[in-house]
């Protein structure tokens, strides 16, 4: 291939990598939802209060506090220490503050004096450390809770009460949550592993850290995680942990890494009353995962004593019912007879699609010989009983109908603050013990009944393609369901739409609901309605009649946040149930939604890019080892080089997850094991590591290097002038040169951005009261980060130095190709040797003519030089040919300083680089044109 197609190819193929890259960036901090969530509130003034500890744990920990969160009245607790709640414990994460429990523990001292039950929340203050950053402080941290805890229990074992609290319940926000878990590490007698039954965990990176920065969170977690693996049968056998992740708009932690067997792990878009995502911060804070998480609690405690009496199956089992209920079909088997009532021409129900409304009626749903095999309930009924299953009264039972109630079955469904639920009837398995489905409604109160037929119109597999968009059409339906089968990798998304025509103006919305059956990632969207042919006036007619107080108007996304590890059955398809108005003609679409593909990338892969960086880098230095005068940008370029190694390194993890797939230490083997790897990902990140260092490398040659030595060139020109005129050698200069070279390599090159938050990462340990810890290990940490940051831009750093100092070294090895090139000039072979910009010729291949040439062949090339050239502005050493046929100008502007002076030093070729003159004869410009030369053809042109 042609050298400048192939620098064109991979100029296009870099810049595209580049732009992809920077758009997945943008994608992923910008094209999040609306936060949806609600502040919390406190009716009275929030108060701390600090709870003391013994003598002996506050000289060991000084910078560590325990609070007790209380407000206005309700602070006479305190003052009295009459503790009687449940005791729960708050567990602050990476520099945040313990004054974050104020959201939970408000809204449950508010909540309690409904439900005549208490909590008592206490918060533990770790001064704000980055504990995220620096797992040098984890262990610290964990043995202040494990007494945190000890000192909590000790506040109820003084109380006059004859029920004593035994458990502390455990919340913990992103890095606290692994703290929650690790208090279990420690030995017997430092922590009592029955003080804790329930761990709550918000936003927490269980299974690995985001980033590791050092060895010592690595090895943190890596004990915590071992340790619940080995003992989760044994001495944790009675622990309930509920692993709360924030979905989309959580750019810190992955819900993908909170995957806990035998506990809950669910994305607050699919708990009920929240249905939103939320960030890493408002996770703490948002009203509805607020409330949806105390009314939880206080189901678990007892009313009275504010004990925790459950078993952990009860536990489970509520938690469950709070956070990840699922829509499961009715189990007739389990259903316990209610009793008899008496009906009054009840009004018999056989449409597929049904609304019924404004009336105090009984409606039946027959079951048996239907011609429909699945009902579903959706119902803004607020009474507790008003489903049942029935049969048909015998003729001795004077119409007395029994029934049996279902209304618990009904699972709320959005809009928020609607009271519509929604229920699943199989009438298949229903119909062996009951007749009908009894609904007694009420005056004020709307119910759709959809009766789904069986047969492929209702439910579809669909293949979607990677490329334009999928149609589908709906007439005249109420229900559509449709499995997704090729949807199984992080990176795919959909984008989903719906339009309708011919649509009257109604209250009722269409629901779609994605469903994924392997993980508790939900999403439930209420799809605001585009319809080409409706005015603006109808619109807004539409709009002002919806049930939402604020329409969620957003696209809905089809997307995974944990691979699907098994392909069993049919039934483990993600799939989209469509909820739709009958009287409405709709159409969906379905698209590849590219620029969130490039934000999944990001949000799952980006971890991985520092270490392929640094693999470049080291194949960078050693070909610079090799090549000395190469740019660190130029051997980016090298493809030969590059594409072999990309393409072996994906071969061999490959070969890795073969031969060693039960080696979980290994970061690939794991990313098999948990979904995340595809075959390609090592080749594309070397490819998108390489791109980025090209750019990079690039910038910093070209402006940083360049510029700050353009500016400084005139700071130090007269010392250099000084230098050169009475020294025999300008070594003062270099070495003065070199101080320079290495500050703007380890600021500069080192990233200033990320050596500065070392440095103020280790000010803040000064500050914050990390001393406690030995010194040694934090200055180690720290100082083989700034290491680590540096050797990113060494090699580029060595090149420079080498050019420094080392031109003039090599120069011998250049005299064979320097004269293969004058030798063409010589004979005719090539007319013009310099282009129309001398100063860029310069750059490049360092040589310049001097002087006018006999050859008719070489004039015009004299003619360009001599008009072209400013004086004395670019040039510097001036090397004549062994026997001055030819006179040659050198010019390494790039490690030197190139100085203004008119006065010029001759060298002349030989084995080795010497003066054709004593040093100190130095000539002026007018002198130097004054020689005359002989004819450079007889010199290198072969003889006829």
């Amino acid at each position: 291939m042609p050298i400048k197609l192939l620098k064109l190819l991979q100029f296009f193929l870099y810049f595209a990598v580049i732009t992809c890259f920077l758009i997945g960036l943008h994608s992923y901090f910008y094209r999040v939802e609306v936060n949806y969530c609600e502040m919390t509130y406190m009716y009275e003034y929030p108060d701390y209060r600090p709870i003391p500890v013994s003598n002996s744990i506050q000289l060991k920990y000084p910078r560590y506090h325990l609070y007790f969160y209380c407000e206005g009245i309700g602070c006479d607790i305190y003052r009295k220490q009459t503790f009687n709640g449940m005791p729960v414990l708050f567990i602050v994460g990476n520099a945040d503050s313990y004054r974050q429990v104020r959201s939970l523990a408000s809204v449950a001292y508010r909540m309690g004096q409904n439900y005549n039950k208490q909590l008592d929340y206490f918060s533990i203050d770790f001064n704000e450390e980055l504990s995220a950053l620096f797992g040098g402080v984890l262990k610290q941290q964990t043995e202040f809770v494990i007494y945190s805890i000890q000192t909590i229990l000790k506040l109820y074992q003084k109380q006059k009460s004859q029920v004593k609290p035994t458990h502390v319940i455990l919340v913990g926000n992103s890095i606290g949550g692994l703290l929650a878990r690790a208090i279990f590490v420690e030995s017997a007698n430092i922590f009592d592993p029955s003080t804790v039954q329930i761990i709550i965990t918000q936003a927490t990176p269980h299974q690995a850290p985001v980033i590791n920065y050092d060895s010592y969170l690595v090895q943190f977690y890596q004990n915590v995680n071992n340790y619940w693996k080995r003992e989760w049968n044994n001495t944790l056998k009675h622990v309930v942990l509920l692993s709360l992740a924030g979905g989309d708009r959580d750019l810190c932690s992955l819900h993908g890494l909170t995957d806990e067997t035998r506990s809950i792990d669910v994305l607050t878009t699919a708990i009920p009353q929240v249905w939103t995502s939320t960030d890493h911060r408002c996770i703490v804070w948002c009203r509805q995962l607020v409330l949806t998480t105390t009314r939880a609690l206080f189901e678990l405690i007892k009313v009275g004593t504010n004990i925790l009496d459950k078993s952990t199956m009860d536990i489970m089992s509520i938690f469950k019912q709070h956070f990840s209920p699922t829509l499961s079909d009715i189990n007739a088997d389990l259903l316990i007879p209610t009793g008899h009532i008496s009906l009054d021409n009840p009004i018999t129900l056989d449409k597929s699609v049904t609304e019924v409304k404004h009336g105090k009626k009984d409606y039946l749903i027959p079951l048996k010989n239907s011609n429909f095999y699945k009902i579903y309930i959706i119902s803004n009924v607020v009474r507790s009983h008003w489903i049942y299953l029935t049969n048909e009264p015998l003729e001795n039972n004077d119409n007395k109908w029994s029934i049996t109630d279902i209304t618990e079955w009904l699972l709320p469904i959005p809009p928020l603050y609607s009271n519509i639920k929604m229920m699943k009837i199989n009438i298949t398995d229903v119909s062996k013990k009951y007749d009908y489905i009894l609904l007694r409604m009420t005056d004020h109160a709307t119910t759709q009944i959809f009766q789904v037929k069986n047969n492929n119109d209702d439910e579809r597999h669909i293949q979607f393609h990677s490329y334009g968009s999928t149609t589908y059409h709906f007439n005249s339906t109420g229900y559509v369901k449709l499995y997704i089968p090729n949807l199984t990798y992080l990176w795919q998304v959909y984008g989903v739409q719906l339009e309708s025509s011919n649509c009257p103006t109604t209250k009722q919305r269409p629901l779609i609901h994605f469903h994924v059956p392997w993980s508790n990632e939900d999403v439930y969207n209420l799809v605001t309605l585009r319809d080409p042919s409706a005015t603006r006036s109808s619109s807004a007619s539409s709009s002002s009649s919806s049930l939402l107080s604020v329409p969620l108007t957003r696209n809905m996304l089809l997307k995974l946040h944990r691979p699907r590890l098994n392909f069993s059955k049919n039934d483990d398809y993600p799939s989209l149930e469509l909820f739709l108005n009958v009287q409405c003609a709709y159409t969906l679409t379905i698209t590849y939604s590219y620029l969130d593909i490039l934000s999944q990338f990001i949000r799952y892969y980006i971890f991985l890019l520092p270490s392929f960086l640094f693999s470049v880098l080291c194949i960078s230095l050693a070909i610079q080892i090799h090549f000395p005068t190469m740019k660190t940008y130029e051997t980016m370029f090298l493809w030969s080089i590059h594409l072999p190694i990309a393409g072996a390194l994906t071969i061999f993890d490959k070969l890795v997850i073969v031969l060693y797939p039960l080696r979980s230490s290994d970061l690939i083997i794991h990313l098999y094991a948990t979904g995340y790897y595809f075959f390609l990902l090592p080749f594309v990140f070397y490819l998108l590591a390489l791109t980025i260092l090209a750019i990079v490398s690039y910038l910093f040659d070209r402006l940083c290097f360049d510029l700050i030595r353009y500016f400084c060139q005139n700071l130090f020109q007269m010392t250099y002038n000084e230098l050169q005129r009475y020294q025999n050698s300008a070594k003062y200069v270099k070495i003065l040169w070199f101080f320079i070279l290495i500050s703007c390599t380890l600021l500069i090159s080192g990233s200033c951005g990320q050596i500065a938050l070392c440095y103020i990462a280790f000010f803040h340990c000064l500050y914050c009261g990390y001393i406690n810890r030995p010194l040694r290990e934090i200055l180690t940490t720290l100082f083989l980060f700034h290491l680590l940051l540096v050797s990113l831009n060494l090699s580029g750093f060595i090149v420079h130095i080498r050019r420094m100092g080392g031109a003039k070294s090599s120069a011998s090895q250049k005299v064979a190709g320097r004269k293969k090139f004058w030798q063409k000039v010589a004979c005719g072979k090539t007319a013009k040797i310099l282009p129309e910009n001398p100063k860029m010729f310069l750059e490049r291949s360092q040589l310049l003519l001097i002087g006018k040439p006999k050859s008719p062949d070489l004039i015009e090339t004299y003619e360009v030089v001599s008009s072209k050239i400013e004086r004395n502005k670019y040039l510097h050493d001036i090397n004549v040919s062994e026997n001055l046929g030819i006179l040659l100008l050198e010019v390494d502007c790039t490690s030197t300083i190139c100085p203004l002076s008119n006065r010029w030093r001759l060298f002349e070729y030989s084995e080795g680089i010497r003066p054709l003159k004593p040093p100190e004869v130095i000539l002026s410009e007018a002198e130097l044109f004054e020689l005359e030369f002989n004819g450079i053809e007889s010199l290198f042109c072969p003889e006829s």
